[in-house]
């Protein structure tokens, strides 16, 4: 039987097993902050409320408590300081260790924990402020043994839960919960539909619009959507967002933006894949839907030319009703250096679906741990600017840190420091109809040309020839030639020249 403890001196607590970092606020960005400490820190996971607050669960295990314990922090200050509000002991193993809260948005005044316990999916509804008991609600059936889940909320026109959970016998159940997490229904087995049967992830987007997606039984990742806010007859075909799926791939993550029209939801959905390159290694791939994941991107792959392994894609989009940012986080790993975790930090991305150019940046201080995996989320501070954060565990302490960037645009980002290198991204969107955009890099300003070729390598049209300004560059074509007259269907090529760069890349019109 789990009890609840809410704390009402944080300091008994604290003091041995959290070491409180006071920091002034200029010190705070690009440092570690320890939140939590334990002998095996299972998992963990974060959200932002409506108050300027972050809430984050961690369940662990510690000699101390002789017991598996899930532990409940709340920051007021971006995550400069954590103070410790609930704790959940269990009588016996939280098994597995995967935890997760949602801050409830809108008119609400909860905040949910997710967890496993003793095999089965639970959820402990707390009051906001922490200053009452809570409930107790079981998600899964109880013949289930539950090995993942992932969970999310829909904050228009009313606060709905959604949630996804892998079973010990290969499915992957769907269930909605429209009463503050009291009751939960909708139950649909999607492995049932689709070839979907481990790593679920789920998201929303503005409108009626849910997508999961998740792993295959042969190595491939697959989507399903419901168009109709998780209504058991409106869940459409599952499809994979390259054609016949690719094999080799992993730990698919999806998220939506909070901003699309109800007619033209977005997603973006990443995935590790090992590519045989030289070397052969693990490398990130993504695609994105404008349409409510009826059609995906062809496939894209963020551009970094580092020779290792990139593996455990995280991906959060802010939970606002007025932007679209979003913060990747990866883990990198290279012969015998020490892993990393990189991040992308995403401006705009209601209208720039393309991850391809960002800093690729080491945000730890220390080695991360193997597993759990790190977490990425994207918050707005008290001070109205928005931060990717990224929290990860020490192998060496087994410390969970908090770690934030001080930027707020990567654009900014990459004007505000001397470029060095030329690039040229892949088109977006690939396959397209009729327009699509090019975006390049310039490291110094110079005449820059852009002609479209076809396949059988006769120039279509002459799309730029012309002096440009060092920096970030965009161009559009609309696929017309150099006479005005629309071009077939099919495969086209776009060359960029500059006196000292020239690539090549493929895109594909499809009417």
């Amino acid at each position: 039987m789990l009890k609840c403890y809410v704390l009402v001196l944080a300091v008994l607590v604290v003091a041995f097993l959290v070491p409180q970092q006071a920091m002034a606020e200029e010190q705070m960005w690009g440092t570690d902050v320890l939140v939590h400490q334990a002998n095996h820190i299972y998992g963990f996971g974060m959200d932002q409320g409506d108050k300027d607050t972050l809430l984050l669960v961690v369940s662990d295990s510690s000699t101390t408590n002789l017991r598996d314990t899930l532990y409940i922090y709340r920051s007021t200050n971006n995550g400069q300081n954590w103070n410790l509000v609930g704790i959940e002991r269990g009588d016996s193993n939280i098994h597995l260790g995967k935890a997760d809260v949602i801050s409830a948005k809108g008119d609400s005044s909860f905040a949910f924990v997710f967890y496993v316990y003793h095999n089965s999916l639970w959820l402990s509804r707390y009051p906001y402020n922490f200053s009452e008991m809570h409930i107790f609600t079981g998600i899964s059936e109880g013949y289930e043994k539950v090995i993942d889940f992932s969970v999310c909320q829909d904050i228009y026109p009313d606060y709905w839960l959604y949630l996804v959970y892998q079973t010990d016998q290969d499915s992957v159940i769907f269930k909605t919960s429209r009463d503050y997490g009291k009751t939960w229904t909708h139950r649909k087995n999607l492995t049932e539909t689709t070839p979907i049967v481990s790593k679920p992830s789920i998201a929303w987007s503005r409108g009626a619009y849910i997508v999961v997606a998740g792993k295959t039984a042969d190595n491939k990742i697959c989507t399903i959507r419901n168009t109709n806010s998780g209504s058991s007859a409106d869940w459409k075909d599952g499809q994979y967002p390259y054609p016949g799926g690719l094999v080799d791939c992993d730990n698919p993550v999806v998220a939506g933006s909070h901003t699309s029209p109800a007619d033209s939801a977005i997603f973006w959905l990443f995935y590790q894949r090992y590519a045989p390159l030289v070397p052969a290694r693990w490398i990130l791939q993504y695609h994105w839907s404008t349409d409510a994941c009826s059609t995906w991107s062809w496939m894209s792959t963020p551009s970094d030319t580092s020779t290792g392994n990139r593996v455990l894609p995280s991906l959060h989009v802010l939970e606002e009703n007025d932007v679209s940012n979003l913060t990747l986080a990866y883990r990198y790993e290279i012969g015998a250096d020490p892993r990393q975790i990189r991040y992308i930090y995403k401006q705009n991305a209601q209208t720039s679906y393309s991850f391809a150019v960002a800093p690729y940046t080491g945000v730890n201080d220390y080695e991360p741990h193997y597993a759990p995996p790190h977490r990425a989320y994207t918050i707005r501070r008290t001070d109205n600017l928005v931060n990717s954060v990224v929290l990860y565990v020490d192998s060496l302490t087994n410390g969970l840190y908090f770690d934030a960037s001080s930027f707020t645009a990567v654009e900014d980002e990459v004007e505000d420091k001397p470029i060095r290198r030329f690039s040229l991204d892949q088109n977006y969107p690939n396959p397209f109809n009729p327009t699509t955009k090019i975006e390049f890099i310039l490291s110094k300003s110079g005449q820059v040309r852009i002609d479209i070729f076809n396949i059988l390598g006769e120039k279509v049209k002459t799309l730029m020839d012309q002096h440009l300004k060092a920096g970030r560059q965009l161009v559009e074509w609309d696929g017309k030639d150099e006479s005005g007259e629309e071009v077939a269907s099919g495969v086209y090529f776009y060359r960029l020249q500059t006196q000292d760069f020239t690539e090549t890349k493929k895109m594909v019109l499809m009417k």
